[in-house]
C-alpha cells in the first residue's frame, strides 16, 4: 500500500510542476533583489493627515476604510500607553504597532469525502513604551510551538501576552491563551539570522512551558539562496513535548520568483513559504511523528500577488497530499487566502507630512507587483 501511494504520487506530481513552470515563466526573469514588505516606522502624529478628497471608485473606499482603521487603531493604543505616565515623569514616544489580519481556507477531495476548513489569522504586536520600556505586547493565532502547519487547518484559540527582549535575538514570551479556563504559557526563544557566503542562515529555538502541557522544546534550521528575484528555501523544524515524549517534525523545500517579500515574525510562516507577497513558488514537504516514521507528503504550488493598495494580499495554492491515516491516497484540493496588512497608510500623499512618513508609507504602499 505504501507503495502504489508513492506510485499516484508520483503520477499526481507533473501537473503542479508544469503549472510551477508556466506561472514562473509568465513572471519572467529578473537580477534584481526582492522587495522588503515591512511595518511603517515612526510614531502616530507623523502620519499623513486624512485626506478631504471624496472617495470615488471602490479601491479608494477600500483604501479609505483601511485609513480610518489604522489611524483609529493607533491613536487608541498611544492614549492607552500614555495613561500609564506617572505624574511629572516625561513620556516615551509611542512607536506605531503592526497588525495583519488574515482568514485562509482549504478544499480537499479525500478518500472517505470532500473536507472544506476555514480559519481566521491574527498577528499583532502592541509596542507600548511606557508600559514598560522594553516590554511589547503581542496577540496572535499562531501556536507557542510556532510550528509550519497549514494555514487552513484548524487553529487553536487566540493568545495574548508580553515580549521581552533581553539580549539580540532573544526573546521571554509570557501570556495566556483566550479560553473559558485561560492556559498560561511562557517561552524563551532564539532566533537570529547571519550570512554564509552567498547563503542565508536563519536558526530557530524556543523552550516554552504550558499549563496542561508541560515543558516542550521547538527547533528549526531554515536555510535560504537568492539570486536575483529567485529562491530557495529548505525549512526543517521539529517539535518534542516532555510528558508525553512525542516528537513531531517536518521538511520543507520551497523553491519559485519572488518580487516581494513579506517581514514576518513567525518561523513557522515562514518555514512554510507563506512569507511570500508577490511571486509563485513550488512547495514539498514530509512531516511525521518521530523520527522513524513518515505520516504525510504534500506538494503544492502558491501563487501570491497583491490585490490592491500594497495593503491586501491574495493567494491561491492547489496542492496534492499524501497521509498515511488514509492509506497514502492521493487527495487533491486547493486553498485559498487573504491577508491584510494594516502595517502603514495605504498610500502616500504628495505632501508627507515628514521624511519618516514618506519612507514608512512606501514600506507598505508600495506595488511590488508589476
Amino acid at each position: 500500500m505504501h507503495g502504489s501511494g508513492r506510485a499516484r504520487a508520483g503520477c499526481a506530481l507533473p501537473p503542479l510542476f508544469l503549472l510551477f513552470i508556466l506561472a514562473a515563466t509568465v513572471a519572467g526573469a529578473q537580477t534584481t533583489e526582492p522587495e522588503q514588505v515591512r511595518p511603517s516606522t515612526g510614531t502616530f502624529s507623523q502620519l499623513r493627515k486624512a485626506s478631504d478628497r471624496v472617495a470615488v471608485t471602490i479601491g479608494e473606499y477600500f483604501d479609505e476604510g483601511h485609513d480610518w482603521l489604522y489611524r483609529r487603531l493607533e491613536h487608541w493604543l498611544e492614549r492607552v500607553d500614555t495613561w500609564f505616565i506617572a505624574s511629572g515623569q516625561e513620556p516615551i514616544v509611542v512607536p506605531l504597532s503592526p497588525l495583519r489580519i488574515g482568514v485562509d481556507a482549504e478544499f480537499l477531495h479525500r478518500s472517505d469525502g470532500q473536507r472544506l476548513a476555514a480559519t481566521p489569522d491574527f498577528e499583532a504586536t502592541l509596542r507600548l513604551p511606557n508600559i514598560g520600556r522594553r516590554l511589547n505586547l503581542f496577540v496572535t493565532s499562531s501556536d507557542v510551538q510556532e510550528s509550519p502547519v497549514d494555514s487552513a487547518l484548524e487553529r487553536g484559540p487566540v493568545r495574548a501576552g508580553l515580549r521581552f527582549a533581553p539580549l539580540a535575538h532573544v526573546e521571554l514570551e509570557l501570556g495566556a491563551h483566550a479560553k473559558i479556563w485561560p492556559v498560561a504559557f511562557a517561552a524563551l526563544r532564539w532566533n537570529p539570522g547571519f550570512q554564509a557566503g552567498a547563503l542565508k542562515v536563519y536558526p530557530f529555538a524556543k523552550v516554552y512551558v504550558e499549563s496542561g502541557l508541560g515543558i516542550g522544546v521547538s527547533s528549526g534550521l531554515t536555510l535560504e539562496r537568492w539570486q536575483g528575484r529567485w529562491i530557495a528555501r529548505s525549512a526543517s523544524y521539529a517539535n518534542w513535548v516532555r510528558n508525553t515524549s512525542a516528537t513531531d517534525w517536518t521538511q520543507t523545500f520551497v523553491a519559485g520568483y519572488a518580487q516581494a517579500v513579506i517581514h514576518e515574525h513567525n518561523y513557522g510562516t515562514v518555514a512554510a513559504g507563506r512569507d511570500l507577497a508577490c511571486g509563485v513558488a513550488l512547495r514539498l514537504s514530509v512531516g511525521g511523528d518521530r523520527v522513524s516514521r513518515t505520516t504525510a507528503y504534500e506538494s503544492s504550488v502558491i501563487i501570491k500577488r497583491p490585490l490592491h493598495g500594497g495593503w491586501l494580499y491574495a493567494y491561491v495554492e492547489p496542492v496534492a497530499r499524501w497521509e498515511r491515516a488514509y492509506r497514502w491516497h492521493p487527495d487533491l484540493g486547493v486553498r485559498i487566502g487573504f491577508d491584510a496588512l494594516l502595517w502603514g497608510l495605504s498610500a502616500p500623499s504628495a505632501e508627507p507630512a515628514s521624511p519618516v512618513e514618506a519612507a514608512s508609507s512606501a514600506a507598505v504602499a508600495g506595488r511590488p507587483c508589476r
